[in-house]
């Protein structure tokens, strides 16, 4: 059986050395804005209105997890707590990412990640890859990224996706001789990671934006977008062409050498163990029920959940001892908090009064659609920015009747252009897989930062206008 491949301690983005390594000036300006925070809210707590306080909250909140001042997890214990002594939202609300799916299926997927590792699967999954692949960086990325977008269409959950994929990549680009901390081995994750991630905006139900999207137009309007309609209409340019653009672009900025030695050859494959063919049949059975979650209505995390607990069950062979002491519960505390940041924002009116400021200032013009159509995408994007990119299609199809009013566009068109929005990510925190991959991939946050920046400039500057075109050609706009 092979080794688990292990993280080096203290080198994450979450280590105790992050707050250590902060310089007084830095700790004291830190811990002044989180009182500061915290005494506007006591002090407008009786009296103040719910927005103004969850505009305080919500904006130190991504502050903190812009900057990465504080490890993500403890920026979202402060949210909590001065969530709860400020008294912004009901108990249920501020804890409402801890009953989210999401958040659970952070638990199941880090339990399948270590049930990947403890039985060898990963080590054997790469090693099939490793011989297609050679000594090649190139080949490396887009084997990788194929891999991830393949899997879009049998898997609906990305957070699921991310977590079966994560162990998979670390021990393939060990194999590939890419040891922890190279440029290599970050481009490898990378690839896969946002490989499987951001194409998937534009396919049903890939992603749970785009199922949340489905569901507010559907109340909305009374009838969704198809599957194909929505397929046709948004995949060319912003599932194809956003997979294309990613891969020229980990090529240039994470370009490395192995560090195999050069007479290395690859060992021959063995025969799989049963814990390694036990471990397969479990998620083979699980993707299966993924893919088919519209015929039995079982939602991605309860059926990972399912899968975790059969892993955890006692004799199963699938995990070492005290599986749930070797678990990295920061993730799950993190994505909560974003969560539920995202329905704080919602549920006070924030987004949609954010939203509403600015449509006040939009020079909107029905007879200039290539100039409405960046204005409305670009406002989604705004928005995501503010409820998270879960949180952009409550706020902005309830703006759809003034916007479709002051388009004088089809009130689906309209609604289209979310997709634009939510699905050019500007800052990891806006999606919750993009956290895991950081939390739990041994990924440095400046680098998923930096691909979010570099891919939404592109995105914005080269896609959205290729985009009008296409939408244009398709006669959803004049």
């Amino acid at each position: 059986m092979s080794k688990a491949v292990t993280t080096p301690q203290g080198k994450g983005p979450d280590s105790p050395g992050a707050l250590l390594s902060l310089r007084p000036r830095q700790a004291v300006s830190l811990a002044a804005i989180v009182v500061a925070g915290g005494f506007l809210l006591t002090e407008t707590a009786a009296g103040g209105s719910s927005l103004g306080k969850a505009a305080i909250v919500v904006v130190l909140a991504i502050g903190l997890w812009t900057t990465g001042w504080l490890p993500e997890w403890l920026t979202a214990l402060v949210f909590f707590s001065l969530c709860m002594m400020g008294k912004v939202a009901p108990a249920a609300d501020v804890f409402a990412g801890f009953s989210s799916s999401a958040t659970w299926l952070v638990l199941a997927g880090a339990v399948i990640g270590l049930a990947i590792q403890h039985t060898g699967l990963g080590n054997r999954l790469a090693s099939r890859l490793t011989p297609f692949i050679g000594r090649s960086f190139p080949k490396a990325v887009v084997a990788v990224s194929l891999f991830g977008l393949a899997l879009t269409f049998a898997m609906p959950s990305a957070m699921g996706r991310v977590m079966l994929v994560l162990p998979i990549l670390t021990a393939l680009a060990d194999q590939l001789g890419y040891p922890f901390g190279s440029k290599g081995r970050r481009g490898v994750i990378l690839a896969g990671v946002f490989g499987t991630y951001l194409p998937a905006f534009a396919v049903l139900p890939a992603n749970i934006p785009n199922t949340v999207f489905i569901g507010t137009v559907e109340a909305a309007l009374g009838t969704p977008p198809s599957y194909g309609q929505y397929f046709l209409l948004h995949f060319p340019v912003l599932g194809l062409c956003k997979a294309l653009i990613l891969l020229p672009l980990l090529m240039r900025l994470y370009r490395d050498t192995p560090r195999l030695p050069e007479g290395d050859a690859p060992r021959p494959a063995t025969k799989a163990s049963p814990r390694e063919i036990h471990l397969g049949i479990v998620l083979a059975i699980a993707v299966g029920l993924w893919a088919t979650d519209g015929w039995h209505g079982i939602p991605a995390a309860w059926v990972g959940m399912l899968v975790a607990v059969w892993c955890l069950f006692p004799g199963s062979g699938l995990m070492g001892e005290k599986p749930f002491s070797a678990l990295k519960f920061e993730p799950i505390v993190y994505v909560a908090g974003i969560v539920s940041m995202g329905v704080i924002a919602d549920r006070s009116g924030l987004g949609r009064q954010v939203a509403a400021w600015a449509l006040s200032f939009l020079p909107l013009a029905p007879n200039a659609p290539g100039q409405t159509f960046g204005i409305l995408s670009g406002l989604s994007t705004l928005v995501g920015l503010v409820v998270t990119l879960p949180g952009v299609p409550p706020v902005m199809t309830s703006l759809l009747p003034p916007l479709a009013g002051a388009t004088h566009w089809p009130p689906l068109a309209v609604a289209m252009t979310q997709v634009l929005g939510f699905s050019t990510v500007i800052l990891p925190y806006q999606a919750p897989p993009l956290v895991v991959a950081i939390q739990s991939g041994g990924l440095e946050a400046r680098d998923v930062v930096r691909l979010c920046l570099i891919t939404a400039a592109i995105t914005v500057v080269a896609l959205w206008p290729l985009d009008f075109l296409w939408w244009r050609l398709l006669g959803w706009i004049g």
